[in-house]
């Protein structure tokens, strides 16, 4: 019988509801990742995420990352902050990071942009203290200024301060052209999962638990979560989440004293959506471990749970999970002083669990995540480590379902990111409603070993699908766009008309049981490609000693040669080597590629060269061949010791300008040139390891032989001269006349070089400015071409400007100080007085001068001369003797010129004016007024030079 049209409509409407690339790419932990894109899965690098535990990605049906979230904050595909959802940006969702399942991403059932991202808080004790303000709050509710943690725990970064509960935000990836954001009004939409009428438990609000399952009519999601005793379960369908949750009242009681820590630990439906299993790391205060774990009845059409089943008690444990087919199911518990371990029970129909009980030694300090992956295997992080643990077969019960820390056997390497406590939880129904369109496997065997990538090369053709047993409809697209009229199990691709290759799509084949059961999906992520256009090459062995006719070949030596003619490069392919062509035929590789002995000379194997993006292949045959070399030739190269130490870059590939021969390949000792092992890989750039000078070996194969093994010694040059700057000085008195300047070239040696002034482009040795700056020559020596640069450093100088300063009236010890006027004067200036021909001095005072006149002048040491002013020093007689000796007999002021109208008053020790004269009368006072002889005592002056100087004093008049 057939679907009715109205059933199929609502079938293909929610068609991605539980597709099957959701869950293949991983963020957690301290910015690490995986995807399951590849097989087997691989570390990813690019993740912005970084959490001590909660966490959630989702990608799309074909296993393209859309986004992913620690529960506050939302990074898109490309790792960048959506706006909306920005904790730090002020629009952060209500998770955190620090609790166990802080996330939960679920898509729509019916409308395909739309995905729901499911948060549980940290129900923090310090922030229950301050409801309902704003944590963090001591025991009586005083505010504190950071959590016990540490003084490092404060907000915003620690926690907003308030337990905000079980809440959902709504992301539509339609916005910002398909990177997607949280629409403004469906943030942070609150759900109640507690009693509104208990005063504890509004404080609290919800454990750290959270898990979702299909529901049993294929078209609606459980999102189920837990507090003290009891499960909420809200149902979304097309018309979205419904608010109000099936409740029920089940053991154990989880009780508020002592959470947060009663809050950890993760709950999980198994992906039949018939069991439930939940971790709880505490019950109640204690300092001991007195965890349980649970296991439960889940109806997923009433969303009730029930028959409360304690598989352990009084442990501290951490993760739980099912296995695949629902049978099994597994938790994580930490054991004081000692590693963590797994548990794991037989839960199939009939068989008590209790009596089932498994115990798996790990080698993490710490219980952690349990997650069930696309590929059917369950991991477990190694707390602070590297590493995700692999139990690779948990359908099988005890040692068979081989748990493995080993990268060789499971294990995922996640290449140096570290890990912690949590792992992204998905809907786990997910991981049951996958087929393989690939390899046509039966969708009902529930298959884990998936293909979903496959490449079609050189026209080809495929046939993808799968059969259900029974009846069912089926309805084929591409890139998500339904194909009209494709309702069969099977499909033809090849490449489109209008395409070249490489390229690539994706098909989806759902799949919708008559019987009722949930839909099954499929996808094929295709690329058409070309087969890789191959040359067929040699590798050439040289040896000194032919008698053995062996050597060992590095067969990676031949990647170059085979893809010559593709135009890429060696990292755009992957390669094998095979002895036989059947050998090729059984996938039974030369494992020692870069070891590899002939087997006989020459000897012929295969390498498969395969496109990195396109997965097309082709194969080429390598000749090996050992031979002896037929001589030796020694040259040099020479460079230019740019970096005065023996060191520098050299392009070996010139060697081929000293030599008749064409060097293939450059070693470093002559065995690596005899084996060809080790290759130099950036010949046109090398870097010498030997200061100064290093030998090099190449090899100059012909016609498949050894050729001549070359010698290359690299030498150095020494460089012209180490220059130092040179400076010059223009005389501005001199403008615009020039100056010539050139480097510090000994004469005698000036036509050994070449030279070069880049700013006026002469090539002489001498160049002629007029001009302040810095002018730079490059000198080249001719037999060398080694060259250095010199800088002229040309200043601006000139004549003085200066003033006099006197300090005189003495009458023999009278000074001067000369004073630059800055900044008209540019030079560095000596002094002296006198005599134009020195002594100069550096100091600007002259000291202990008698009266009179001086000629002064300032030198300029940069050569642009001599500055001269003339100044007169003023002494005053300190006393006369006025009795017609001859000797001292009247008082003046000397060292003044006879035109000088200097005015002289001298007074009374009373300041009675005695006399009053000119200084151009030398006869001076003759110590009487009036005609009166003056007595002997000291008596005053006032001089008013002409310069408007004053000079005043005191002299004795002695008789």
């Amino acid at each position: 019988m057939k679907t009715p049209l109205l059933l199929l409509l609502t079938l293909l409407i929610s068609s991605q509801l539980l597709a099957q690339g959701e869950a293949n790419n991983w963020y957690f932990g301290r910015n690490a990742g995986i995807t399951f894109n590849t097989n087997p899965p691989s570390a990813l690098n690019n993740g912005e995420l970084n959490t001590t535990e909660g966490c959630s990605s989702i990608s799309d049906t074909g296993g393209n990352l859309l986004f992913y979230t620690d529960g506050r904050t939302i990074w898109d595909k490309n790792h960048n902050i959506m706006p909306n959802a920005d904790y730090f940006g002020g629009t952060g969702l209500h998770g955190d990071p620090s609790s166990t399942q802080s996330g939960l991403i679920v898509p729509h059932p019916t409308i395909p942009d739309i995905y729901y991202v499911f948060t549980v808080d940290e129900p923090h004790h310090q922030n229950a203290n301050a409801y309902p303000n704003q944590g963090p709050a001591d025991d009586n509710g005083n505010p504190i200024a950071n959590y016990q943690e540490g003084s490092q725990y404060t907000i915003p970064e620690e926690d907003d301060g308030f337990n905000n509960g079980f809440n959902y935000s709504i992301v539509d990836m339609s916005l910002r052209n398909g990177l997607g954001d949280v629409l403004e009004d469906e943030r942070n939409n609150h759900l109640v999962t507690y009693d509104e009428n208990n005063t504890e438990q509004i404080k609290y609000q919800c454990s750290e638990k959270i898990t979702a399952v299909a529901g049993s009519d294929c078209n609606s999601i459980w999102v189920i979560t837990h507090f003290i005793d009891k499960f909420y379960a809200f149902l979304i369908n097309e018309n979205g989440v419904d608010p109000n949750p099936i409740v029920s009242q089940t053991t154990p009681i989880i009780g508020l004293g002592s959470y947060r820590r009663n809050a950890i630990g993760y709950l999980k439906a198994s992906p039949s959506g018939e069991k439930l299993i939940m971790a709880n790391a505490q019950t109640f205060n204690s300092t001991s471990a007195n965890g349980n774990i649970h296991l439960y009845d889940f109806d997923n059409t009433t969303g009730e749970v029930s028959n409360s089943i304690q598989l352990l008690a009084n442990i501290s444990p951490y993760g739980v999970e099912f296995s695949p087919d629902s049978n099994k199911a597994f938790a994580s518990a930490s054991t004081p002083g000692s590693s963590a371990v797994i548990y794991q029970w037989n839960i199939e129909p009939g068989i008590n669990p209790n009596n089932s009980l498994y115990v798996q030694e790990t080698n993490s300090q710490q219980a952690a995540a349990l997650q069930l992956g696309p590929n059917g295997k369950i991991y477990m992080p190694l707390f602070n480590g590297t590493l995700l643990t692999a139990i690779n077969n948990p359908n099988e019960y005890g040692v068979d379902m081989d748990y493995s820390n080993f990268t060789n056997a499971g294990a995922i390497s996640l290449q140096g990111n570290i890990t912690t406590f949590g792992l992204p939880p998905f809907i786990q129904s997910i991981f049951t409603s996958r087929v393989d369109i690939i390899s046509g496997e039966n969708p009902e065997e529930n298959n884990f070993n998936i293909e979903t990538e496959i490449s079609i090369c050189d026209g080809e053709s495929y046939v993808l699908g799968a059969e259900y047993e029974t009846s069912a409809t089926y309805q084929w697209f591409e890139n998500g766009e339904e194909i009209e009229g494709e309702t069969t199990p099977f499909l033809e691709i090849n490449l489109p008309e209008n395409e070249e290759a490489p390229y690539s799509t994706a098909y989806t084949l759902d799949i919708f049981p008559e019987t009722g059961e949930c839909k099954l999906s499929g996808i094929a992520n295709v690329i058409f490609g070309e087969n890789p256009i191959i040359n067929d090459t040699s590798l050439v062995q040289c040896v000194t000693d032919f008698e053995t006719e062996t050597a060992n070949f590095n067969l990676t030596n031949a990647r170059a040669g085979l893809i010559e003619a593709t135009n890429l490069s060696v990292q755009d392919f992957e390669f094998q080597f095979f002895e036989t062509l059947e050998d090729l035929e059984n996938e039974i590789s030369i494992e020692n590629e870069t070891n590899y002995q002939n087997l006989n000379n020459p000897q012929s194997i295969i390498a498969e060269v395969t496109n990195s993006e396109t997965r097309c292949k082709n194969t080429a045959t390598i000749q090996l061949v050992v031979d002896d070399i037929e001589g030796t030739e020694e040259v040099d190269l020479f460079a230019c010791d740019d970096n005065l130490d023996g060191f520098q870059s050299f392009n070996l590939e010139l060697t081929s300008n000293e030599t008749s021969f064409t060097p293939t390949y450059f070693y470093r000792s002559i065995n690596d040139a005899l084996q060809d092992e080790n290759r130099i890989s950036n010949p046109e750039s090398f870097n010498n390891t030997e200061a100064y000078q290093q030998t090099i070996y190449f090899r100059t194969e012909q016609d498949f032989g050894c050729g001549i093994l070359g010698v290359l010694n690299l030498r150095f040059n020494n460089l012209p001269f180490q220059f130092e700057d040179q400076e010059v000085f223009y005389c501005l008195e001199d403008s615009p006349e020039t100056i010539s300047i050139s480097p510090s070239v000994p004469e005698n040696r000036i036509n050994n070089y070449q030279y070069f002034w880049p700013f006026n482009n002469e090539e002489t040795f001498s160049t002629e400015v007029n001009e302040a700056g810095t002018y730079e020559v490059l000198v080249t020596e001719i037999a060398t071409g080694c060259s250095s640069v010199q800088n002229i450093v040309v200043n601006n100088s000139n004549l003085a400007s200066f003033q006099v300063d006197l300090n005189d009236g003495s009458e023999t010890s009278n000074s001067l100080e000369i004073i630059v006027d800055q900044p008209n004067s540019l030079g560095n200036y000596e002094f002296a007085i006198e005599d134009p021909a020195g002594a100069y001095q550096e100091s600007p005072v002259f000291e202990d001068l008698p009266p009179g006149f001086y000629d002064v002048f300032a030198r300029d040491k940069n050569g642009c001369g001599i500055a001269k002013r003339t100044v007169g020093l003023v002494g005053v007689m300190q006393f006369f003797t006025p009795n017609n000796d001859g000797i001292n007999d009247s008082w003046n002021v000397v060292g003044l010129p006879a035109n000088k109208n200097a005015q002289v008053r001298v007074f009374d020790r009373f300041g009675k004016l005695l006399v009053s004269f000119k200084a151009q009368n030398y006869k001076g006072w003759d110590g009487t007024y009036n005609g009166k002889l003056m007595p002997n005592n000291d008596y005053w002056y006032l001089v008013e030079l002409d310069d408007g100087r004053t000079l005043k004093g005191n002299f004795t008049l002695k008789r």
